[in-house]
């Protein structure tokens, strides 16, 4: 027997020993040997626990003395040991940080207790863990446990989100993954799905066949486990998703040359498909190409600057999570008209005209024509307004080219001028000018039968103009057909087609008809021009003096008759008193037709006046001779009223005021310090206006120079008679006079002053309101009793009237009911009311008189039933003087002491 042998039976012996033997009384040992073992806490053979969840397993040695316990470890389930945390290697980082731990581990406690700590238990953990320990280095222990872990339910393979494709097999996807094993059902926007013709259920998917759109919705994966009871659901959003398909395209698609251009594709889907194209003939990916452009989400292609090449095949393909479409586009390319060939054109009058436009573009362009004093084009072929003229086009689809012509017959003058050619095909159009020119003999048509005037020698310009095509050369004759070279007082200027005579008349010679003559290939046209000798006018036919004060005086004068290229411009008067020579006039000058007015004169002078005309030439000779006195200072002459129309009375704008305005009149010696106005309402009454009494206003204006006053608050729809007196300080002059009516109400009055203000208005309305409601409640007091009043005269009436009405209507509750308002009625129509309680009953007697002042005998009584108490009676007497009611009132009762 080896020496350990022998330990371990001598340690087994005491054991055994002690526990055969009593423990002594005396000692503090223990009276027996504890038996050494091994206990894991949490106590159980088998802990279940859920992964990721942190866990702690100690090993506690059930011994008398666990200073002697040594080698303790705990084994994993392939019986290895587990390290320390002391022991476990620990990256860098954590080591610093201290934040990271090994998923296992072991630590040592001071009561050699080994804990086992689980930092985020695994499922791959699961297994049998065996605590082992050596005690007193002879016995060896161990203690094991089972670890299950539960597996909650998680997701595997669930997107939340999946997309079938409208017309295939699809399967939502649903993977779950528990411990112990789940079992999976179904359920469609809640209500639980079984397998059938459409859904097939396996175990980690739900079939369905031949998606519809109809299947669009939440799907829920339901998952369970039996055995702990876990249930969990996982909703998943369907979404049917739907192939592209290109709408059909307009084709071919024309674009224009040298412009942007969009080709729109359009494609439906879902979602929405992404848009890409290609070029067919070279497979190139216009998304990046020059010049092209391509909008990914609205299928635009966009082509700048097209040119002729880009027309061909083009490829759109709208793509997305479902599929492709794919659809052909053929392009054209247009290109713009321009016009290759316009040239000017001469014809004689009276031929043939022709007028070529020669045009490319593509396609071929049609060609118009249109003058420009025309807006519109001419029509195609012939034209209805005038059948001379033709328009006709001769078109090549394998050139491009249209060639367009005008013609026209018998060629007017009209036809002369500027023609436009316009080339036009769907990409645009194309404008080029030419000149079709009509050649034709001169022509004096623009001129007018004129006559030249001079004198006195002066130089005179006689001038003609000659119209043709090719330009005429002009000469000039006189006198028949003198020629004018051989004169040395005629120059001429310009040969043609504008020519012009420098006359100097020396003599009467002179005066005489110059013929103008014009030639050009095509024929010559003669022009005659009659120069004339101007003459000054002669004397003014007639003066007459037509108003006359004590400053002015205006005549009426008759100029004398001239030939109409020379007419009479003004009239000049020549005016002095008696004594002065004519070297000592004064004059002045008018227009003819204007009024002839001479002011600024002096009162009681004596005045001479002769008159002459003056026209181009000069002034006439003095005539018409005139003498007149002035009269002396006096009242002014009547003002003269201005009005606006010409009936028997003026409609003024305003409803309540007119505006007079008035000429100022000639003051007479004396000047104008006031104007007196006097207005007054008329009516038209048989045939004649007559003055209203009493309605007549005067108001007078010291402010001189005035000529214009608003008449104020006058009445609206009213005829009105005005008069306007002027004043100086000789007197009033005689009154100028008009008639005028105001407007009606509905007219827009312009005030001159404020008016009433929005508050005041406000308070006259309420106040209104207030007096109608006093009103209404006054007639329901005295009608109805019902009212404000009518309560007031209650509640009044219910006070004590003295200190024994207070006590005996306290003791007995019994008032005289006479309202205010009744007593009030009664005094007013005269009536008396007297209570008679002689026969045992209490009855009112109203006693009505014909007067308030109860002069009068009585005429009427009337009884009013009475109010009937317990054991009391009242006597009230009501007598009315005339300016107020007395009542006096008695209380007769069995039981009173009155």
């Amino acid at each position: 027997m080896s020496a350990a042998e022998t330990s371990i039976c001598i340690s087994v012996l005491c054991i055994y020993v002690l526990r055969a033997t009593p423990p002594p009384r005396a000692t503090g040992r223990l009276a027996y040997a504890k038996e050494a073992s091994l206990s894991i806490m949490p106590s159980g053979e088998t802990q279940t626990k859920p992964i990721g969840s942190s866990i702690i397993l100690t090993c506690n040695p059930e011994v008398d003395d666990t200073k002697l316990i040594s080698d303790m470890q705990w084994l994993d389930p392939q019986n290895r040991v587990i390290e320390s945390l002391k022991l476990v290697v620990l990256p860098i980082a954590s080591t610093f940080t201290g934040h990271s731990k090994p998923s296992m581990y072991t630590e040592l406690h001071q009561d050699n207790k080994l804990a086992l700590f689980f930092n985020s238990l695994q499922e791959e953990q699961a297994g049998k863990y065996t605590c082992k320990a050596t005690y007193a280095n002879s016995v060896f222990l161990n203690k094991s446990v089972t670890i299950d872990t539960i597996v909650a339910i998680t997701w595997d393979n669930a997107p939340l989100n999946q997309y079938p494709i409208l017309g295939q097999d699809s399967s939502i996807q649903c993977k779950v993954h528990a411990r112990p094993s789940p079992s999976v059902d179904w359920l469609y926007n809640g209500e639980l799905i079984k397998t059938n013709d459409h859904y097939i259920i396996d175990t980690y998917a739900l079939k369905i066949k031949n998606v519809q759109e109809s299947d669009d919705g939440i799907y829920t994966c339901r998952a369970s486990v039996l055995v702990t009871g876990e249930l969990k659901e996982r909703p998943i959003r369907v979404e049917v998703l739907v192939r592209p398909t290109i709408e059909e395209l307009s084709s071919p698609v024309n674009i224009i040359e040298g412009e942007d251009a969009n080709i729109q594709c359009k494609a439906h889907g879902k979602p929405p498909p992404k848009f890409t194209w290609v070029k067919s003939l070279t497979q190139q990916n216009l998304s990046n190409a020059d010049r092209f452009g391509v909008d990914a989400d609205t299928g635009v292609l966009t082509i700048t600057n097209v040119n002729r090449d880009d027309a061909g095949e083009y490829e759109c393909m709208a793509t997305n999570h479902a599929g492709t479409a794919k659809t052909n586009i053929r392009v054209n390319v247009i290109v713009k008209p321009k016009i290759m060939e316009f040239l000017n054109t001469t014809i004689v009058q009276g031929k043939e005209a022709s007028i070529v436009c020669k045009a490319f573009g593509r396609p071929p362009p049609q060609v118009m024509f249109r003058k420009h004093t025309s807006d519109k084009p001419y029509a195609m072929g012939l034209q209805p307004d005038d059948d001379r003229i033709t328009v006709t086009n001769v078109a090549d689809d394998m050139t491009g080219e249209t060639v367009g012509m005008l013609t026209i017959q018998e060629t007017l003058r009209s036809n002369d001028g500027l023609y436009e050619c316009i080339a036009e095909n769907t990409g645009g159009e194309a404008r080029r000018n030419g000149h079709l020119t009509v050649e034709f003999p001169p022509s004096f048509a623009s001129m007018s039968n004129m006559t030249v005037w001079s004198w006195e020698q002066r130089q005179v310009n006689i001038s003609c103009t000659a119209e043709s095509i090719p330009n005429a050369t002009i000469r000039w004759t006189m006198h028949g057909d003198h020629p004018v070279n051989d004169d040395t007082m005629i120059t001429q200027l310009g040969q043609g087609p504008i020519s012009t005579l420098m006359i100097v008349p020396l003599d009467r010679r002179y005066y005489t008809t110059y013929k103008c003559i014009a030639s050009n290939p095509h024929g010559t046209k003669e022009h005659g021009i009659e120069l004339r000798e101007a003459t000054r006018p002669g004397e003014v036919m007639q003066a007459r003096m037509v108003e006359i004060t004590a400053t002015t005086i205006r005549f009426d004068l008759m100029p004398p008759s001239t030939h109409p290229e020379l007419p009479v411009r003004t009239i000049t008067v020549q005016y002095k008193e008696g004594l002065q020579t004519w070297t000592e006039a004064r004059n002045k000058t008018w227009s003819v037709d204007s009024l002839y007015v001479i002011e600024g004169l002096e009162p009681q002078t004596q005045y001479e006046f002769r008159f002459a005309a003056r026209n181009e030439v000069g002034l006439g000779n003095w005539g018409a001779q005139l003498r007149e006195m002035t009269p002396g200072k006096t009242f002014p002459n009547e003002p003269k009223i201005i009005r606006s129309s010409t009936g028997e009375y003026e409609v003024s704008k305003f409803n309540d005021q007119y505006q007079l305005s008035w000429l100022v009149p000639a003051d007479n010696g004396e000047p104008i310090d006031m104007y007196e106005i006097k207005y007054c309402q008329i009516k038209y009454v048989s045939d004649d206006w007559e003055l209203l009494e009493n309605t007549c206003q005067t108001e007078k204006l010291k402010t001189q120079g005035r000529t214009r006053h608003y008449l104020k608050h006058l009445n609206p729809d009213t005829y009105y008679k005005v008069e306007l007196r002027a004043h100086n300080a000789m007197g009033y002059s005689k009154p100028g006079s008009a008639k005028f009516k105001t407007a009606r109400d509905t007219t827009v009055v312009h005030h001159k002053g404020p008016l009433i203000s929005s508050a005041a208005i406000i308070g006259i309305v309420i106040a209104v309101l207030f007096i109608i409601i006093i009103v209404i409640d006054v007639i329901c007091c005295c009608a109805h009793k019902t009212g404000i009043i009518y309560y007031v005269c209650e509640r009044s009436r219910r006070k004590p009237v003295d200190e024994e009405d207070a006590k005996l209507g306290s003791l007995y509750g019994w008032r005289f009911p006479l309202p205010y308002c009744d007593q009030k009625m009664a005094n007013v129509a005269g009536v008396t009311a007297i209570q008679d309680s002689g026969s045992g009953k209490n009855t009112i007697r109203l006693v009505k008189h014909t007067a308030i002042d109860e002069k009068e005998p009585l005429k009427e009584e009337k009884k009013i039933t009475p109010i009937i108490d317990s054991g009391l009676r009242r006597e009230t007497s009501i007598t009315f003087d005339g300016k107020r009611s007395v009542s006096k009132t008695g209380f007769v009762g069995k039981d009173s002491a009155v």
